[in-house]
């Protein structure tokens, strides 16, 4: 006959090696705190664009400088980004291993790269009115899809970033700078103080 109180302590040893191989399959260290400083450079991408430079799409204006100003944001906030990931997991002592970005990099570039297409697509085709929809559905279905293998709120960040693409789609292309404000600046603030708050950072 099985002693209860042995059975209770094996059931419990199979809970815990089940959470420790799923946390070991997760990437743990998102940094919330970056997530908010990345939100704030892309508001004031979209600022720069409003006051200064005129939105890609704008008539009248060179999108050259438009364009130009969003590169420097994206440069910044994949800088930001990988920072932050690579001091979280020291801080957490939570290894980046390489089975595991391996499968983030599978779960992000596919949606990236086809956001770099259509990027692409409409530049050479003189349809820039198209960009708030490409830039917000392809980070938002890369980041549902990367948050698979992440804490729960980058599912919905990622989920919140495709319904402000479907926004855009249906919003004349004049209101195209604030959905890319709401998207990828208040969005990031708001989710990353979420994590911030209940992920360590």
């Amino acid at each position: 006959m099985v002693d209860p109180a042995s059975a209770q302590s094996a059931h419990e040893n199979l809970l815990y090696i089940r959470k420790t191989l799923e946390v070991a399959g997760q990437l743990t260290a998102v940094p919330g705190k970056c997530l908010v400083a990345i939100g704030f450079i892309a508001v004031a991408g979209a600022l720069i664009n409003g006051f200064i430079t005129g939105a890609p799409w704008s008539p009248g204006h060179n999108p050259t400088y438009a364009l130009a100003t969003w590169g420097i944001v994206l440069g910044l906030s994949l800088a930001v980004g990988c920072l932050g990931i690579y001091r979280k997991s020291l801080q957490m002592c939570v290894p980046l291993k390489p089975p595991l970005l391996r499968k983030l990099l599978w779960s992000l570039c596919p949606s990236l790269f086809v956001g770099a297409l259509l990027t692409s697509l409409a530049a050479r085709t003189g349809n820039l009115a198209w960009l708030p929809v490409i830039w917000l559905g392809s980070y938002g279905a890369a980041v549902t899809n990367g948050g698979q293998v992440s804490v729960p709120p980058v599912r919905y960040m990622g989920l919140s970033f495709l319904l402000a693409a479907g926004g855009a789609a249906i919003s004349p292309q004049e209101a195209g700078l604030a959905w890319l404000a709401l998207g990828f600046g208040w969005l990031h603030i708001i989710f990353g103080i979420y994590i911030a708050r209940r992920h360590n950072g």
